[in-house]
């Protein structure tokens, strides 16, 4: 069987069967995209192939597909040193001292996302809440990302203003920013899966999917250079995410270099895509999975009615409530958000795994949804219970929506912090009732909702 074009036609038509978790049922040791590429569902298998330190294994040239103008970002880049120092720029605008300083802002952005929600209160309309979750996380993310939220929820709508690259036309088309990102991820995803040679040649190819992924990339690329060259040419004294990226670069004042601004903007689409898409795709199924479960909903509930006192909950009413985090935390188990394994490349001496040799440049990876659903380490794993995460024995090693090892998500704590304060306002501002019992997903590179129907009404 040829396992890349297997995988090639399971990315591209993204449906729950395509998943490696129905291919796990069949064999031990999954081939994933091709016979040297592996996908091993063995908890044993996760201190290995994301080891830390000296015996950590390099990405593998899956994520080359995620470059951005051949700048690869903290995410995409497969240099140990390159990444090394990716991390030393980036990670202070991740530290806990300036997401409290980024709470405000966040706030704000929370504050437009409410009265928009209580207009669609007073129209006694159905919403699409995976929809409005989409802006608002877009809307924080590219304040962060840009300096000036983009204006999804003021406006009701992803249809934004981009300017064209110099090299074009430099005019000011319309976008679906959050098409751009859908489309952008899933082409990666795809193209990850393929050989260099064949990465080339499908930027040649006819099929309507590589054209829409083609425009999309550039698209989201103009998005994201255009707010950066706006923040550059137009400095605001700001104490956010970009002004932190733009400092860390910065050498004694002299402005930067056009090698630094696209790395800048490769860093920006690397946040809009993680940040936004992952966040509000999480928030919608742990919205569904509590209103799906009444007694986690009236114990949640309750829990946030005792704890918060303001009117919309502020960061630090919210920052220590045992069991939000711990639905949170179960939500992220049950949807997966990152369902695949990522992969990783093995030394070039090989390495034994799971009783197993995989020979040097052979690729491995570690299915999260697979692990997350494994009744060998969760005993109930089909059953949605935050209660698991209060137990003495949680262990949150096995929770890999932010992945594992050297390579794990410096967002982690921002996202966290966004999903605090969005599920408590909407539980404890609306009375919200579920239009269907059942949530589709699809999956790409994200493992995502198709939509949330639910009826509105204030409390």
């Amino acid at each position: 069987m040829d396992f890349s074009m297997v995988s090639l036609s399971c990315t591209k038509r993204p449906t729950l069967q395509s998943n490696p978790r129905v291919a796990h049922e069949i064999w031990e040791y999954c081939p994933n995209c091709t016979q040297s590429c592996f996908s091993i569902a063995e908890k044993e298998a996760l201190s290995i192939v994301y080891a830390q330190g000296a015996m950590a294994f390099d990405k593998s040239g899956y994520y080359d597909a995620f470059v951005y103008d051949n700048k690869p970002s903290i995410f995409s880049t497969t240099d140990r040193d390159d990444h090394a120092l990716k991390r030393r720029l980036i990670s202070h605008a991740f530290s806990a001292k300036s997401l409290e300083q980024f709470t405000d802002i966040i706030q704000d952005i929370l504050m437009g996302f409410v009265r928009q929600m209580d207009k669609i209160c007073f129209k006694e309309e159905s919403v699409d809440a995976l929809v409005w979750l989409n802006y608002l996380a877009f809307d924080i993310l590219s304040d962060l990302a840009f300096g000036k939220a983009i204006g999804m929820v003021e406006n009701g709508s992803d249809f934004v203003a981009v300017q064209t690259s110099a090299s074009e036309s430099n005019h000011l088309h319309k976008e679906h920013a959050i098409t751009l990102v859908d489309e952008r991820e899933h082409m990666a995803a795809v193209m990850g899966v393929l050989s260099r040679p064949l990465r080339f040649l499908s930027r040649f190819l006819p099929d309507p999917f590589f054209i829409r992924a083609r425009k999309a990339t550039l698209g989201l690329g103009d998005l994201a250079r255009s707010r950066v060259l706006q923040r550059l040419n137009f400095p605001v004294e700001r104490d956010d995410m970009l002004e932190k990226l733009i400092a860390a670069r910065k050498v004694g004042g002299e402005p930067l270099t056009q090698d630094q601004i696209t790395e800048l903007t490769a860093e920006a689409v690397t946040l809009l895509i993680a940040g936004s898409e992952t966040t509000s795709g999480s928030l919608t199924a742990i919205l569904f999975h509590v209103l799906n479960y009444p007694l986690v909903y009236e114990k949640l509930l309750q829990t946030l009615e005792n704890a918060v006192t303001s009117e919309i909950p502020t960061y630090d009413e919210v920052k220590n409530i045992a069991y939000l985090d711990a639905v949170i935390d179960e939500g992220l188990r049950f949807h997966a958000t990152i369902a695949i394994g990522l992969h990783r490349k093995v030394p070039k001496d090989g390495i034994m795994c799971c009783g197993k040799f995989f020979s040097g440049g052979t690729e491995l990876s570690v299915p999260a949804w697979t692990i997350q659903r494994d009744p060998n380490i969760w005993g109930d794993p089909d059953i949605f219970r935050p209660e698991r995460w209060l137990e003495q024995n949680a262990n949150k090693s096995y929770l890999l929506t932010f992945g594992k090892g050297p390579r794990a998500c410096l967002g982690r704590n921002l996202a966290y912090l966004e999903m605090r304060l969005i599920l408590a306002t909407l539980l404890l501002r609306y009375n919200m009732q579920l239009q269907s019992d059942e949530l589709v997903t699809t999956e790409g590179f994200t493992h995502k909702p198709c939509q949330l129907m639910i009826k509105l009404s204030r409390k």
